[in-house]
């Protein structure tokens, strides 16, 4: 009888230690599904305010309220203008022209629309803008998004942000604007990080409304938004097909444009991976587009100041870029047309060949496909500004 009672209660004890360890499973299951639960509510609904920072920390909203030499293109003695954009919702959206005086008599000069990435305004781009305008000799036309800077305040969504770039194509192109001093067959546009996404946009939407975009530069910027979850958020990557609502999706638009596309690629870019420019660019060149495709990637360039960090070799290829595209003759449908008639773009004899990325380098066949590795040159980058690396730690783009 004692052995009895015995084994009765170590099955009482085992039983209990059971349907306590039951018990606690489930809490702890149900804990990690609301967990995720809540975490999928709040991207779902901030989404938008996980992305978009016209103000944060101790960044200000407005350019006027930058610290010096941030807040005009006037502290760098260059001659500007300001251009007040109205988009189809009735949004106005405001922009800097930073332009060349002889450009109104010198048709050859490009102007290169620059869209900034996801945090801040323009001022305080100003220091890689008057890189951008005595190194290229090109016009550089700052844009600020809705809700940033001194644009009109409105709902910062994919949506606006879409309409601003085709209210700034409409906007180059309409006769009655006041710049006087843009060729527009002669007009780029440049995005970093999230404006590369617009960019990408832009570049779609002339193709589609017959806006003649001479080219397209996008740096360090993504494939889409759901790539960019599966990096960030790899947990809530199973509900993203429910609850992700921005797209930004530049990978489809890559296959699709016929506009000469450069990829500028920091190869230490720890905030959107480096594959990310890697599979922009194979999908560019691998699609059935006769196009000029390039990538400059600067060995140490991190994800903000890889413009600081490619020396003369990050300039001189975009330069070349430039000069390359400018040199066809004509323009159809947005397409730049060489004077051989044999392609939309073949490359001159006389350019010569850099070296490629390992990579890549075996499956760069195409003429019009060119990947160069640029060097990292710090006697060159210490001379450029680098306050702005500092100061734009504050908001780093996404």
């Amino acid at each position: 009888k004692k052995m009895n009672d015995q084994t009765v209660a170590a099955k009482d004890i085992g039983g209990g230690i059971v349907g306590t360890l039951v018990r606690f499973s489930w809490r702890c299951s149900a804990c990690v599904s609301g967990l995720v639960a809540l975490v999928a509510g709040a991207l779902y609904w901030k989404q938008d305010s996980l992305l978009y920072f016209p103000k944060i920390g101790g960044v200000p909203r407005h350019p006027s309220q930058n610290p010096r030499r941030y807040r005009s293109p006037s502290e760098h003695d260059v001659p500007f203008e300001t251009h007040m954009i109205k988009c189809e919702d009735g949004v106005t959206i405001h922009s800097w022209l930073l332009y060349h005086p002889s450009s109104s008599n010198n048709k050859e000069i490009p102007t290169i629309i620059f869209f900034h990435g996801n945090a801040g305004n323009i001022g305080l781009r100003l220091p890689n803008a008057v890189q951008m305008y005595h190194y290229l000799q090109a016009n550089i036309w700052l844009v600020e998004y809705r809700g940033f800077g001194d644009s009109d305040d409105a709902v910062v969504n994919e949506k606006g942000l879409k309409l601003d770039a085709e209210a700034v194509l409409k906007y180059a192109h309409d006769q009655n604007n006041t710049m006087s001093n843009v060729n527009v067959e002669k007009l780029f546009v440049f995005g970093r990080s999230l404006g590369g996404a617009v960019a990408f946009h832009m570049a779609k939407f002339a193709q589609v409304s017959k806006y003649p975009l001479a080219g397209v530069l996008v740096e360090n910027t993504f494939v889409s938004i759901s790539t960019m979850v599966d990096h960030l958020m790899p947990y809530i990557a199973p509900l993203k097909s429910l609850v992700l609502r921005i797209g930004w999706n530049s990978g489809e638009i890559a296959r699709t444009i016929n506009i000469p596309t450069m990829f500028l690629a920091g190869a230490q870019d720890t905030l959107v991976p480096h594959g990310h420019m890697l599979e922009l660019f194979t999908r560019m060149k691998n699609s059935k587009t006769d196009n000029l495709v390039r990538m400059h990637v600067v060995k140490h360039g991190t994800h903000n100041e890889t413009w600081m960090q490619g020396g003369k070799a990050y300039w001189v290829a975009i330069k070349r870029f430039l000069h390359d595209v400018l040199s066809a003759e004509e323009y159809n449908d947005g397409r730049a047309v060489t004077k051989n008639g044999t392609g939309v773009f073949q490359r001159k004899t006389s350019t010569s060949t850099t070296e490629c990325t390992e990579a890549l380098s075996s499956s760069v066949t195409n003429e019009s496909i060119e990947v160069s590795m640029g060097s990292n040159d710090g006697e060159d980058a210490a001379g450029m500004i680098s306050s702005v690396g500092n100061f734009m730690g504050m908001a780093r783009e996404a």
